[in-house]
């Protein structure tokens, strides 16, 4: 199978730490989608332009990380799975989390990246104090959820976690999260597990370089710094 991902890409990030905790043999092609030949080329292959993309050994191609992610859970000859679709209330649990990552942490991150580019006199408008509010609120879920788990759905690695690690890694650059103690702790584990650290490994030079490039530059911040 062959994965289409940008380094820096958390949606590629988050197919990447999947990858890696199946062991499942892939080629990676990695996507330049600033480079209009390369945008163009790789249209023919995702027409919404985003990343990252699956194209499996039979020839399918697939969309969004949520459903690649589910894809090789299904296809891989490891006996753990990372949906713990086995467990049906467990498995709608997973999902649930792996939402609240997406829609909340993640959105809200966006918005205050967003916000972060703007002049300081336009700063934190109404939009940005509900996509801060509403994150706040993601944390304390996870946080509470978090007192007595190892992982986001209990003790087991899951879809969840795959989403968690890049969006909190770099949800550090636009918000400080250290008054979630649970949490903090959670994402400690998380960024010593050993898919996380090879994927961090490899976007991290890209990211900086995007990330000091910006009109108003931001930085990736390391765990034990905030």
């Amino acid at each position: 199978m062959k994965l289409y991902y940008a380094p820096a890409s958390s949606y590629s990030q988050r197919v990447l730490v999947a990858l890696y905790e199946q062991e499942i043999d892939f080629t990676p092609i990695e996507v330049n989608l600033f480079d209009p030949e390369a945008r163009l080329q790789y249209l023919q292959i995702n027409p919404f332009g985003k990343i990252p993309t699956l194209i499996t050994d039979e020839g399918q191609i697939l969309y969004e990380a949520l459903i690649i992610i589910e894809y090789l859970d299904r296809c891989s000859n490891n006996q753990k799975s990372l949906l713990t679709s086995k467990d049906p209330k467990l498995a709608l649990e997973v999902r649930m989390l792996e939402r609240i990552i997406d829609v909340y942490v993640n959105g809200g991150r966006e918005a205050l990246f967003t916000d972060s580019q703007r002049p300081p006199e336009e700063r934190c408008g109404k939009s940005v104090l509900k996509a801060r509010r509403l994150l706040e609120t993601a944390c304390t879920v996870l946080n509470d959820k978090l007192a007595d788990r190892t992982w986001l759905a209990g003790e087991e690695f899951s879809l969840a976690d795959c989403a968690a690690a890049p969006t909190f890694a770099y949800l550090r650059m636009v918000y400080n999260y250290k008054h979630f103690s649970n949490l903090i702790s959670y994402v400690r584990r998380l960024e010593s597990r050993p898919s996380v650290i090879k994927v961090f490994g490899s976007g991290r030079e890209q990211m900086t370089q995007m990330l000091s490039g910006l009109p108003y530059p931001l930085e990736l911040v390391a765990l034990e710094k905030l």
